[in-house]
């Protein structure tokens, strides 16, 4: 029998609430079934599940889906979740206007108990403040976000207290429905009245008068469970033919014969040797990778608790290693495995070869999911006697938008879920990458091993330090992680940054209806960042995008790099050690905006692991620009010579990182002397919150 609160247990919420019932003050709306009036999160909205490991699915009411199918559509994929985001859009509506300014102090998320005991987290009753703070004067609503990202498999109380004032400075009351609620037997209403009855003396002399349950989702279980799967595959492994090792030394220049269409191939020229000083060889190879997605280039939902099926089908995914030019450690070399960023140049791996070498590190890498261009295309190795090798090179890019073409990294974004199987199924990728350097990889054909399978980093930038995150909280080998330009959820950081923002304009007016509410076409959903004062909503539309917005993360969040962030260092998943952890990031990165690059850290628990290039205090040298966008600071070796230092500064930060075995974040200042002769990379007391652009 669950156990009920008396009125004694919580006296101060009782007199609130008796004075309510006779007064004519503004009221917390309770509806806990309607997620329009709430207090929204709810589990309300949820039916039960044994097959989740939370124990519920979502049950979200659906619109008249003539009218709104895109909607419809998203609700379909949202209510095959065991629970609510990790960072859900809070919501409460109240009967008449109230003070946006006394929300933050009046509205708190209180911890309750964690279904499963495979992970760290906060303990049981710790209060958590709101942040991003809107308020709706049409419909007297305020959202809100959770001041932290929540925990997986959790259950939370959103708690409104008597802090809240109405627009005459008066505490806001009890509804009725509310009331009902707490003092009649009911499942849902029964874990309300108790978490009410745990939280009420923690808030005194706030009164509670209104608060629902939510349950939040199991973010990282398809990965975990499809890592599980991959451990019966066969991996596969072959090496290029004609020839698969080639002396960095006899290269004279490299051709991407890229596929563009059917019949269309455009060929463009490669990192040469003088890119991988200190490179001695460069390895070409492939993997059989288990491939997850379906006809719709989605990976079907399966149920939190149940085990991932092995798919039938498998891919072929080519990698590229760049060994050092000095003699390999017994064992073979340390790896770095390594992801590049989007689009990239279709040789993952160059960019950082030359400095992990330097270190006595070989860099691995795969082509990702919708890169590399179509299947046919090749490598052209030219050497310095004018002889060619071509060996083939399969590209993983597909026609998504019918216009005939391939583009460089076509094939990874499709409406409703954006990127998120993209990243999953590269993620599965490189673990079964992983597995082929632990059973042993002998590139060259010499009986000898050339890759350590018990020592394997990972560096990612942007994409891919997207995947990093998936792939380094599931899997026990890797020991360190360098993740350059990571970010909080792709949504947020496409619609802030200037370099995305079309890409959220496209997939806004793909929607049926679509939900464009400014000239242009554009959108404005009045979204605000951390620690602002509380936005009041005044553009039509906006809420709806929000909603929109709202949706599109929560069916991410299983790809979302920020939801694997807390397990890379601190709240670790099962079997799985701490990583030494490394971020880096520029000052007013336009691609990757600062706040949501913060945002990664704070969930990682890694703000003391930040290196901050700081381009802003950078003093403009006649001749040697850089680039107006520092998302590529660690990578830019075209735009000037002074481009070249910082690149080479920041890539030697990430070798040190993961060449040594202290927890530090290395110093390479000194790098800088010429041509800046002051300190452009910092480990910042406080991390950045605001654009900066």
């Amino acid at each position: 029998m669950a156990c009920r609160v008396s009125l004694v247990q919580i006296p101060l919420f009782v007199l609130m609430a008796v004075s309510a019932a006779s007064a004519a003050g503004v009221k917390v709306r309770f509806d806990p079934a309607s997620p329009g009036i709430g207090p929204y999160p709810s589990d309300a909205l949820t039916v039960a599940d044994a097959a989740q490991k939370t124990g519920l699915r979502m049950n979200l009411p659906m619109p008249d889906c003539v009218r709104e199918p895109s909607t419809c559509q998203e609700l379909a994929l949202i209510n095959q979740i065991d629970g609510f985001s990790l960072k859900p859009r809070l919501r409460v509506r109240f009967s008449a206007a109230v003070n946006p300014d006394t929300l933050k102090h009046g509205i708190v998320i209180y911890w309750l108990n964690p279904l499963t005991s495979e992970e760290q987290a906060q303990p049981f009753g710790t209060l958590m403040a709101i942040n991003k703070i809107e308020y709706d004067p049409s419909t007297n609503t305020a959202y809100a976000e959770p001041d932290q990202l929540l925990a997986q498999d959790r259950r939370y109380a959103l708690l409104v207290t008597s802090a809240v004032e109405d627009a005459k400075g008066d505490p806001v009351e009890v509804d009725s429905a509310f009331l009902t609620c707490i003092q009649q037997p009911g499942a849902y209403c029964d874990q309300v009245a108790m978490a009410i009855g745990r939280a009420a003396p923690r808030l005194a002399p706030r009164n509670i008068v209104a608060a629902s349950v939510f349950t939040t989702m199991s973010a990282t279980a398809s990965i975990e469970k499809a890592r599980a799967a991959i451990q019966t595959s066969s991996i596969g492994l072959a090496t290029a033919t004609p020839k698969a090792v080639f002396n960095v030394a006899a290269i004279s220049k490299l051709i991407l014969h890229a596929q563009r269409s059917s019949a269309k191939f455009a060929d463009i020229a490669l990192p040469g040797p003088d890119r991988m000083d200190g490179v001695g060889q460069i390895a070409f190879g492939s993997i059989q990778s288990p491939f997850f997605l379906n006809h719709q280039l989605m990976i079907p939902a399966v149920p939190t608790a149940r085990d991932v099926a092995l798919p039938a089908v498998a891919n072929t995914v080519v990698f590229t290693a760049f060994l050092p030019a000095t003699p390999p450690p017994p064992g073979g070399y340390p790896v770095v495995v390594f992801a590049q960023g989007s689009p990239g140049d279709g040789f993952p791996g160059a960019a950082i070869s030359a400095s992990m070498a330097a270190r006595g590190l070989a860099t691995v890498a795969i082509t990702a999911l919708g890169h590399g261009f179509g299947p046919q295309t090749t490598l052209q190795i030219t050497d310095k006697t004018g002889g060619i090798t071509e060996i083939s090179r399969p590209g993983r890019g597909m026609d998504i938008d019918g216009n005939g073409l391939i583009d460089s990294s076509e094939g990874c974004i499709i409406p409703t879920i954006g990127s998120r199987d993209c990243f999953r199924q590269t993620a599965l990728d490189t673990l079964q990458l992983i597995r082929a350097i632990q059973a042993g990889i002998d590139l060259d054909g010499d009986g000898t091993i050339d890759l350590d399978g018990s020592h394997i980093s990972f560096a990612g930038f942007s994409f891919g330090a997207s995947i990093g995150p998936l792939v380094a909280a599931v899997e026990p080998a890797i020991e360190s992680v360098v993740l350059t330009a990571a970010a909080g959820t792709t949504a947020e950081t496409t619609i802030w940054s200037p370099a995305g923002h079309r890409l959220a304009v496209m997939l806004t007016a793909m929607r049926q209806p679509p939900l464009l509410n400014l000239p242009g076409p554009d959108f404005d959903g009045e979204f605000t960042l951390r620690n602002q004062s509380p936005r009041i909503i005044g553009i039509p539309g906006a809420v709806a995008i929000q909603e929109f917005v709202e949706r599109f993360e929560w069916i991410t969040m299983t790809g979302e790099p920020l939801a694997f962030a807390p397990h890379l260092k601190s709240s670790m998943l099962p079997h799985v050690a701490p990583k030494r952890l490394l971020l880096q990031y520029a000052i007013g990165d336009l691609s990757s905006p600062n706040p949501f690059e913060t945002a990664f850290a704070r969930a990682a628990n890694a703000a003391d692991m930040v290196s901050i290039f700081r381009q802003d205090l950078a003093p403009p040298i006649p001749g040697m620009p850089l680039n107006p966008d520092p998302h590529m600071f660690a990578f830019d070796f075209t735009t000037s010579k002074a481009s070249v230092v910082v690149a080479r500064a920041a890539q030697a930060q990430m070798a040190m990182f993961l060449a040594g075995s202290d927890r530090g974040v290395p110093y390479v200042n000194d790098m800088l002397r010429w041509p800046y002769w002051r300190d452009l990379f910092e480990v910042p007391e406080v991390l950045p919150e605001d654009l900066n652009f």
